[in-house]
Formats: C-alpha cells, structure tokens, sequence
C-alpha cells in the first residue's frame, strides 16, 4: 500500500426489525376460511376425477392428487382475496408479502442450515424408514417430477401465506409472540403430520421448522423473507427426490 492511500471500512446497511402486526382480520375469519379448505379439496378431488375417467387415468396417480389440491389453494386464496376485498385491502399485501432488510443469502443459508439440522436432528430420534402415503405418490417419474418441483417453488410460498401470512398474526397478537409463534407452529406440523401416517418425529421436526419459519416471518415481517427461507430448507429434500429415484417400498 503506498503511503497516504487510505482504506474505508465498508458497513453493512442495518438490519431494521419489523414493527408489531395488527390484522384487520381475527380468528372467526381464519376458522371460516380453513373451513373452506375441506370442500374446496373435495371439489378439486372431483374435477380431477372427471379427468382421470376422461383420460383413463388412474385418480391416485401423485400428478393428479397434486392437481386436485392446487385446485383446493386457488379456491381457497379466492375465499381470502374476497374477504379482504370487502375491507378494501389487496390480499398479497396484506399477508405482508414485500420485502425485508433481511439479505437473500442470510435467509438461503438459514434454510439450507435448518434442513441439515433436521436431517441429524431425525437420525437421533430415529424416524422410521417406512412407506408413507406421501412417498407412494413418488413411485411414477411425472408425479415425482412435478411434486419435487412444487415443493421448491408454489408449495413453500402458499403455505408460507396461509399459516405465516394469514394465521400467526392473529395468533400473536391474540397470544403474545412466542404462544402465537407455536401455536401456527403445531398446525403447520399436524398437516404435515397427516401426509407422513402420523410419525410423530417427524411431525416434532417439522415444528420445530415452523417455529423457525415463524421467527424469520415476526422479526422481518415479512411471508417473502420466510417463504425464500422455506424454499432454501425443501430444496435439499426435494432435489435428493428428483434426482435419486422413488422412495424404498419398505
């Protein structure tokens, strides 16, 4: 260096936690519209098999039960965008789909650090390797492909909505942060518990995931910052699935 040449330390742009949020919507909206979860999917489960028949397909293929519930989310954010409307407030915004201070690659190594951990984490408490309903919807190269790629890219932003967006406000402000926290936490892992045959250490796990996914969504305020995160955290898993084949049949 030669001499007079002076060096500027570079400062990171701070990191600004976001303010407290304040739903215009409480838990008898959230209940009405969850509740319209279980027709929309029995309506989507119905046009699918109109398909299947049409085609002679066989209605259990993944493909298809992949489709019949991507009818049941679009029915259901309809259910939402219209009860937003009636207070004059555009969904996406609303569910507080923006940016954060947060940078990209902090939230991608956060997702990427969550998904080894709780790869040790199930080999300590030692899930069972066994066929669940959710693996034999892999075992067809279509059904593997479309799901994988569903589970890093739609799949993590809409349930990144629905329970981060649209259920954990009302929750927190309802119950305090860390309650409401775990609370959305608890029925993120149930759903997932259900498509894993009920093995409870994988449904400790994946609420533990939410509780994290819930940490990132409180302190950014941001349902961007925590889907990019869960997008990060489905890839490894989602990608072993494409690209190593089907799931043993054990």
């Amino acid at each position: 260096m030669s001499p007079g040449t002076e060096w500027r330390a570079t400062e990171a742009a701070p990191v600004i936690l976001a303010e407290p949020d304040y739903p215009f919507w409480g838990f008898g909206e959230v209940l009405v519209t969850l509740a319209m979860f279980i027709p929309a999917l029995g309506a989507g489960a119905w046009l699918v098999q109109i398909v299947a028949m049409k085609y002679g397909l066989d209605p259990k293929l993944g493909i298809l039960e992949l489709l019949a519930q991507s009818i049941a989310y679009l029915m259901l954010f309809a259910v939402m965008a219209a009860m937003f409307a009636r207070h004059s407030r555009p969904l996406l915004p609303s569910l507080a789909w923006h940016k954060c201070t947060f940078q990209l690659r902090t939230l991608i190594l956060l997702g990427l650090g969550l998904a080894v951990t709780t790869v040790v984490l199930g080999n300590l408490i030692r899930i069972p390797n066994v066929q669940t309903q959710f693996d034999k919807l892999l075992v067809d190269v279509p059904s593997r492909i479309a799901i994988s790629l569903f589970g890093v890219t739609l799949g993590p932003i809409v349930e990144e909505l629905i329970f981060r967006g649209f259920l954990q406000p009302v929750a927190v402000e309802a119950m305090g942060v860390l309650p409401g926290i775990l609370l959305t936490s608890v029925l993120f892992g149930a759903m997932h518990l259900m498509q894993n045959d009920f093995i409870w250490q994988s449904g400790v796990l994946i609420t533990l995931v939410g509780c994290v996914l819930g940490l990132v969504r409180h302190v950014t305020g941001s349902t961007r910052a925590s889907a990019l995160t869960h997008v990060a955290y489905n890839s490894i898993p989602f990608l072993i699935l494409l690209f190593a084949g089907p799931p043993n049949s054990k």
